[in-house]
Order: C-alpha cells, then sequence, then structure tokens
C-alpha cells in the first residue's frame, strides 16, 4: 500500500506531466489526478496522526495494571 510520501510524489510527477502536455483534454486529467493523489496523501496522513494520537492514551491507561 502506497504510504502519504508516495502518493505525494506521485501527485508532484503527475502534476509535472500536466504542466507539460500541450493536450488541454490531458493536462485537465492529469491534473485531476494529481489533486486525487494530493486528497489521498491527506487523509491517510490524518489517519495516520489519529492513530500515533491514540497510542499514547492506550499506554497510559494500561499503565500501572499488573504491579
Amino acid at each position: 500500500m502506497p504510504t502519504c510520501e508516495d502518493y505525494k510524489q506521485m501527485a508532484g510527477r503527475v502534476a509535472q506531466l500536466a504542466i507539460a502536455t500541450s493536450a488541454p483534454t490531458l493536462s485537465q486529467a492529469l491534473m485531476a489526478l494529481a489533486v486525487d493523489h494530493m486528497t489521498r496523501a491527506a487523509r491517510l496522513s490524518e489517519l495516520q496522526d489519529s492513530q500515533q494520537q491514540q497510542r499514547p492514551m492506550q499506554q497510559e491507561q494500561s499503565a500501572g495494571y499488573g504491579d
């Protein structure tokens, strides 16, 4: 599964292709794909952030048990 950074890199490459092409329809399609990749990167980043925030809370809740 691609990582957040993978999606960002793919978005950059696709955006460069969109800028370089002279066909307007292709350029629009590529820019839409670049936006989709950036959206996926943002969502994945938010998901990872929320999971990291939950981990310390879970560790704090279990701290002290079994002493």
